[in-house]
Parts: C-alpha cells; structure tokens; sequence
C-alpha cells in the first residue's frame, strides 16, 4: 500500500481525533480510522460504502459469512447490512489504519444517466489500482482545504466511476436506479433508522417502497438478511450500547428510550446480541478503558 497514504492518515487522525479508537470524519460522508490496540466486538447495520484497509487486520461477519480484511485489501458493502466486526491485528508500532467512503446514490444515479462509459463491460476490468489512487487523492487533500473544495466532488464522482466499471459495478449500479428493489428498499431503511424507537408500521414502509405488504417483506429479507422487526430490533440494541457505554445513563431509561416497553426484554434482547446483560456489559467496558488509561 502507498506509504504516501498510510502517513496522511496516521498524520490526519493524530491530528484530529479525540480518543483512541475514534473514527475521524473530515468531510461528508468519508472515515478515517487509526487504532493501536485490537478491538472488542462491534454490532452496527452499515450502509452502503467502499472500505479500503491499508494497515492491520479487521474481521467482518455479515450474513454471507466471516471475511478477513489485511493491507490492501477492499470490502465493498452494497446493501444496508447488520454486521458484527473487530479490529484483529493493531499495535502502537502498526496501528490499524483503514479509509471507507459511503456510496452515494445521487451520484451513481448521475454516472448512469449522463456516462454510458460506466456501464460495466461483461468482463469486469480490474479497477483496484484506479480505485485505490483516486482514494489517495481524496485524503491526500485534507490538509489542502482550499483545493478539497474545488476538487472533491470530482473525486468522489470518480470513485464512484471506477465502482461501477469493477467486478461489484452491476450491484452497486441497482443502488442508482430510482425502481431497483434495493433503492426502494432503502427507503423503507431510512425510515426505520430516523423512527427506530416507533413501534414498526409494515404499511408505512411498504408504501414508501412502492410494494405490496408482501413483496415489501420479501425483498427486504433477500436485501438486508432480516425482517423489518428484526432489523429494527438491531438499530435499537445498538443505539442502547452506545448511550449506555457513552452517555451513563442506566438501563431502565435506555431501554425505553430505544422503543422497549419492558426493561426485561430489552435486558434479554440486549443479552442475546452482546453476550452479556447491559450493566455487566458497561461494567466490563468502564474496566477495559481503566486498563487502557492505566497503560498510557
């Protein structure tokens, strides 16, 4: 991997993050990660994006299985998906370092009405190498702001191009066609992430997405993996980890907060999904940060 690369992230993310392990985000829609020290399992529901690792380790379980990312490798995400993943290799000598870009449907959408040239070939070209230096490019101007206005949509505009031409270009393209079952469905996602704590209306979702009660379910299983109470339950359980391990507040608060009726259901929901219960959890984390804190 470019050095170039690797020292304009560890020199931005030094620069700009507040805690260790914090991922940085310069502009819209662009992250920045640096850690030093391997992780602890983390739940979240991605959306579309291109990761490219550059340094370090990470391991990522979707529903298609368990991936490893190493230096130089890309994961591609296509679909808004729950994962669970760790940072697996990191040291202070050779922190983790990755960059991922959301994938933009506007800008897909305009690359296929307006460029026939990103209409993937049968044959998909290896555009890895164009991918990665148009990436570069976009970091490497950081710390040129004045530069990164002018030339930033452009760039993303090009990343996006070289998606499209490459061996994932035929279902990232479904991503920028306003009738493609995944962009309808992602309407439907939307709304479950803005009203996540709202008891779930099937008839809402399925009439932002255009479809009958029916279609809307089975597209949205073969789309995200989950049903639509299942992937809500998820945006949930991970809004309540992160105001219990960030914000303090106790678990009877959280809990309905996040949408639960019943703290005991939310203790044995929040169980099954993070292995233990919520106040063990929090436990066990305030423990980990004293360890670290003790260390530095």
């Amino acid at each position: 991997m470019s050095e170039e690369l690797k020292q304009a992230i560890l020199r931005y993310t030094g620069k700009h993050k507040q805690a260790e392990g914090v991922t940085v985000r310069p502009v819209q829609g662009l992250s920045l990660v640096q850690r030093a020290a391997p992780s602890e399992l983390e739940h979240t529901v991605v959306s579309p994006l291109v990761c490219l690792v550059l340094q370090g380790r990470k391991r990522v379980a979707m529903d298609s299985g368990v991936s490893s990312y190493a230096a130089g490798d890309t994961m591609i995400v296509t679909g808004n998906r729950p994962t669970a993943s760790r940072i697996s290799q990191a040291s202070i000598a050779k922190p983790y370092l990755a960059l991922a870009l959301d994938l933009d449907p506007a800008v897909i959408t305009e690359l296929i009405v307006n460029a026939p040239e990103a209409c993937p070939p049968q044959v998909a070209p290896d555009t890895r190498e164009d991918l990665r230096d148009a990436l570069r490019r976009l970091v490497l101007l950081l710390d040129r702001p004045e530069s990164l206005a002018v030339l930033k949509d452009g760039l993303i505009r090009e990343i996006h191009h070289w998606l499209l031409l490459g061996r994932q270009g035929p279902a990232i393209r479904c991503l920028g066609l306003p009738d493609s079952h995944v962009r309808r469905i992602a309407r439907a996602v939307a709304i479950l992430r803005a009203d996540h704590a709202q008891p779930v209306q099937i008839e809402r979702l399925a009439a932002a997405a255009g479809m009958s009660r029916s279609a809307f379910h089975q597209h949205f299983r073969a789309i995200t993996s989950l049903s639509p109470l299942q992937f809500q339950k998820h945006l949930r359980l991970i809004e309540a980890r992160r105001l219990i391990l960030s914000k303090g507040k106790n678990m009877s608060q959280v809990a309905f907060e996040v949408g639960y009726e019943s703290a005991s259901q939310f203790s044995r929901e929040y169980t099954r999904m993070y292995g233990q219960p919520p106040i063990r959890d929090k436990q066990a984390a305030s423990g980990l940060l004293a360890a670290v804190g003790a260390g530095g």
